[in-house]
């Protein structure tokens, strides 16, 4: 086993999750070692449903084109139920396109785990600040609570004990199947003892946690009455719709069927209900397609191949804490909440948990928080009090999603339209904290109105997509895939028309110098580049965006703000921080002021945290605003 001795983030687990995480710290100093008893990374079955959040997280990471390029598109859904007639067996009810038009972008898509945790894994060998040691299983862990209030960069309040595992389990072609390069990215455990310090663990390590156990840390809930199987096949069946989105309801049970490439579908099949419920593990694969027959009867459904299958009893349970020891340890994914697989949330939840707390660890680690430890801490607390709430919302809903397939609804295409938004995020919105203020006047979020299931711009809530064309080319973008995960805050400014509005150009010149400026009067300490040019891994902690609507034609670059297009001695201009909301050559319009309900001849300052969330929504020309929230956050002194 390699020697480490000192990291700043230990990650318990290298599934989804861990990956998701470690790629937070790519482009920094930043020591991260992940660890996991597996021997090497997954190579089929486990999770594969991606929501559109999740794919723009990706894009986030670099990795999105890649990831959309394998993945296979859901466009239809197509709900099957009892015969009306009361005859034996199922009829189609109705087909719904999958789409939520808020969105403005495919709703999900598929692709196996395995190939997602490919590319999360392949994103990080250029980065030797990250390592990742397979067949290596933590001891009991240790947290020096004195230590773990403490902000000095050489604390290190975390230790633990890693032995590396020999089993003689199937590993399943994993090692086998690795790049040369991946092979020298990590090691193999051996049977020595390492003791590790670390300024921060997580567990990614699923719902059999081990760290949840040792932070003393309960799931709080139930185990369902429900013994699901899952299978990827070729099937062999006279099921017309066999190629969509299905959920099959006969009084036997409820299938969720998901077509794959490959001709593959993947089936979730009820298997046994009631009290007398099966051990999982005895479960066999015939018993499984059994039931999957006399729920699909009168129609046939044979396995022609047979790619991976699993059995398991469902949880819908929430941990009690997300994070323990004064933020020094945190639990993400299923670690910390199970629920059903009928919305296909497990590995995107995660993926979204893993994300909300990245650029939080970033940020602290970089020594970005300036004020005081408590600052950094506070910070680090909002992980808890922002994604325990969606996980208990999922568990909730999970429980409506369950009986919404088992019976018979006059409102099951209003209530299936509402979980099709949910299940995007569109509900989701994080409570007021350091980093999420509402606007002045504003004294609760209910005084916001009721946003929930739009794709409106409202601080807490996620930035909605939309398309831009670049001010400098024309060349279209979406904006989720112009926020890199580098770890910086955008100051998105919708400046209006500029051109026609004189006023508007007036607060656009005065915002800018005040943006710019530096000291204690401007703001040129976060926008500005420390160093200049001479580390890469060094960005702006504030990327300053405009958005204009005036005619583009009648907009020169060079004669807007220099915040907005910075100069390098090394490259030049910054060409791409200036956007028109107009006519793109192929794509179409935007229409971006109209979707975010902002006036042109108005405007809006949007501060945009790195994980894409809304952080505070002010008046174009709000400096004290904008001045505010970072100072409200920690980052100003």
């Amino acid at each position: 086993m390699a020697e480490v001795g000192s990291v700043d983030v230990l990650i318990i687990g290298a599934g989804p999750a861990g990956l998701a995480l470690a790629n937070w710290f790519r482009n920094s100093t930043i020591r991260v070692l992940l660890v996991d008893k597996k021997p090497g990374p997954t190579t089929r079955g486990q999770a594969e449903g991606l929501k559109s959040t999740t794919n723009e997280i990706f894009e986030t990471f670099g990795i999105g084109a890649k990831i959309a390029a394998e993945s296979w598109r859901l466009e239809e859904i197509a709900i099957w139920g009892t015969r009306k007639d009361g005859g034996a067996g199922i009829e189609r009810e109705q087909v719904i396109q999958d789409k939520v038009d808020e969105l403005g972008k495919i709703r999900e898509t598929m692709l196996q785990q395995s190939r997602v945790e490919h590319h999360m894994l392949q994103n990080l060998l250029p980065h030797s600040n990250i390592q990742i040691q397979y067949g290596t299983m933590p001891a009991p862990v240790k947290i020096d609570t004195a230590l773990s209030d403490e902000s000095e960069t050489d604390a290190y309040p975390v230790v633990v004990t890693l032995t590396g595992v020999t089993s003689d389990e199937e590993t399943d072609g994993c090692c086998s199947m690795l790049t040369s390069s991946l092979q020298d990215f990590y090691g193999n455990g051996t049977n020595e003892e390492e003791h590790i310090r670390a300024k921060y663990i997580v567990g990614c390590d699923g719902a059999r946690s081990w760290l949840r156990k040792q932070l003393n840390v309960t799931l709080e809930g139930d185990l369902t009455d429900s013994v699901f199987g899952v299978v990827d096949i070729v099937p062999k069946t006279n099921f017309p719709d066999i190629r969509r989105v299905c959920y099959l309801r006969a009084d036997t049970g409820t299938i969720l069927l998901v077509p794959r490439s490959n001709k593959e579908v993947r089936l979730y099949i009820p298997v046994e209900s009631g009290s007398a419920l099966p051990d999982p593990k005895d479960l066999t694969f015939e018993r499984i397609m059994d039931a999957a027959r006399r729920i699909i009867s009168p129609y046939k459904l044979e396995a022609g191949s047979v790619t991976w299958w699993s059995a398991y009893r469902v949880g819908q349970r929430v941990g009690s804490h997300f994070s323990r020891h004064g933020e020094r340890a945190f639990l993400v994914g299923d670690a910390v909440h199970t629920h059903s697989p009928k919305a296909g949330q497990g590995m995107n939840t995660s993926i979204q948990d893993a994300y909300n707390l990245g650029w939080k660890l970033r940020l602290v680690l970089q020594n970005h928080i300036q004020s005081n430890a408590a600052a950094a801490q506070t910070l680090l607390r909002t992980y808890e009090s922002e994604r325990r709430p969606v996980a208990l919302d999922l568990i909730a809903f999970d429980r409506g999603y369950l009986k919404l397939f088992a019976a018979p609804s006059a409102k099951f295409d209003t209530e299936f339209l509402r979980a099709m938004k949910f299940t995007t995020g569109l509900s989701t919105r994080y409570p007021p904290s350091c980093a999420v203020q509402l606007p002045a006047g504003v004294a609760s979020p209910a005084d916001l109105g009721p946003s929930l299931l739009k794709a409106d711009l409202v601080p807490g809530k996620r930035l909605p997509e939309f398309q831009v064309v670049y001010q400098a080319d024309g060349t279209t973008t979406r904006i989720h895939a112009r926020l890199q995960a580098t770890g910086a805050f955008r100051l998105l400014v919708f400046a209006g028309d500029i051109v026609g509005q004189k006023q508007l150009r007036e607060k656009l010149e005065r915002l800018g110098a005040q943006l710019a400026a530096p000291g204690p009067e401007g703001l040129g300490e976060l926008t500005s580049t420390p160093g200049g040019d001479a580390d890469i891994s060094v960005v702006a902690r504030v990327e300053t965006l405009l958005v204009h609507c005036a005619e583009r034609d009648k907009v020169e670059l060079l004669s807007l703000p220099a915040v907005f297009r910075p100069w390098s001695e090394m490259e030049g201009y910054d060409y791409w921080r200036v956007f028109a909301d107009a006519d793109s050559a192929y794509e179409g319009h935007g229409h971006v002021y109209e979707r975010l309900e902002i006036e042109r001849e108005v405007g809006r300052a949007v501060v945009v945290r790195p994980d894409g969330y809304v952080g505070a929504v002010l008046e174009v020309d709000d400096f004290e605003g904008v001045k505010g929230y970072f100072k409200g956050l920690g980052m100003l002194p």
